[in-house]
């Protein structure tokens, strides 16, 4: 399943290059995908980790997840997209930041790996660059320094009955260092 998955998300993805770079934008589901495999997840949640973007980024749609993937799967890559393309970045990530903290654990798993993903990415390229970094996103420093620590409390605060999910250690370590400790912004 996982090996489909790869070949799916390479096709879907294809021609696509990661914001502001040369690099294809597939090494970002991978490296999704590689981090829910070392953390133990089964290959279903992984397989979901390296399709998480197609439905948002591709014209793949539900029924052909779920056709060549299973419900499962089509449904945490389901969980993972934002509905409303149209709606405005702020709106967007609001409803994200509302519907993450009650999402199944297997959605906010996916989601966290990928939030991770892109913000060592981000911070690679801060170091790298400096901070001419954010003008290539939609919205600046600022905007995602709230999205970010948003994200960090929707998928590491507490949930009801459960552990801490996988990552949530290095996902507020890396958002402190992108943007400075939460207490002094």
């Amino acid at each position: 399943m996982i090996d489909r998955a790869i070949e799916f998300a390479a096709r879907a993805h294809q021609g696509q290059v990661r914001k502001g770079t040369d690099i294809p934008y597939i090494s970002h589901p991978y490296g999704v995908g590689m981090l829910l495999a070392t953390s133990g997840c089964d290959e279903e949640v992984v397989a979901a980790g390296i399709l998480h973007d197609t439905m948002e980024d591709t014209s793949t749609t539900l029924k052909q997840l779920r056709e060549q993937f299973g419900e499962r799967v089509a449904s945490i890559v389901e969980g993972c997209s934002e509905p409303d393309k149209w709606q405005s970045w702020e709106e967007r990530k609001e409803h994200t930041l509302a519907y993450l903290p009650g999402a199944p654990r297997e959605v906010r798993l996916v989601a966290l790996a990928d939030k991770l993903h892109n913000a060592r990415s981000i911070l690679a390229d801060v170091r790298a660059g400096g901070e001419g970094v954010w003008s290539r996103f939609k919205r600046g420093r600022s905007q995602q320094a709230w999205y970010y620590r948003g994200l960090v409390g929707a998928l590491c605060g507490s949930h009801e009955g459960e552990e801490t999910l996988p990552f949530c250690g290095e996902f507020r370590q890396v958002v402190d260092e992108l943007f400075g400790e939460a207490d002094a912004g």
